[in-house]
């Protein structure tokens, strides 16, 4: 299976979210790249848009993201202006992992919005609900509708260890 690789500085990492850091030894390349490895790529200059298609995976120092397909949208001066993960999306973070069937990145105002079964996991405790939204700037995070929130307390991890 042919993979492309796209080196790009293009400030693709969802601060937002969720990612494991990336070290060079496992890319093979320094750690302030980002890294879009994926079946197949296609560019096209007049509609300012890059499509990734199967097996697609982003990873740089911060985060790492992977999607059945991600494209990525242009401005006239080549900046990135949006970016939209879909099909099969984890986004992981340090200790964060979001998880639904679509993610859009809004560069310019730093809003991330997952949609279709979104769900964020941080240990054993989760969020979800129909959409989940996340301001990177403000640090807020707005779920709705159908917000659900569990919990989970110390007394119920350190009785699962005992058991």
């Amino acid at each position: 299976m042919v993979r492309m690789v796209i080196l790009a500085s293009m400030g693709l990492a969802w601060c937002a979210m969720a990612g494991e850091p990336v070290n060079s030894a496992q890319t093979g390349v320094d750690t302030n790249s980002t890294v879009i490895t994926s079946t197949r790529l296609s560019f096209d200059q007049q509609k300012r848009q890059a499509v990734f298609e199967e097996n697609v995976v982003v990873a740089d120092r911060e985060i790492k993201i992977l999607a059945d397909c991600l494209k990525v949208f242009f401005t006239e001066d080549n900046k990135v202006d949006r970016i939209e993960a879909e099909g099969h999306v984890t986004i992981i973070r340090d200790d964060l992992k979001a998880t639904g069937k679509k993610a859009t990145y809004d560069i310019k105002d730093g809003k991330m919005q997952l949609t279709g079964d979104p769900l964020i996991q941080r240990n054993q405790d989760q969020l979800t609900g129909q959409t989940i939204t996340l301001w990177r700037n403000s640090k807020r995070i707005l779920c709705e509708p159908n917000a659900r929130l569990v919990i989970v307390s110390e007394q119920d991890i350190n009785r699962s260890f005992k058991e």
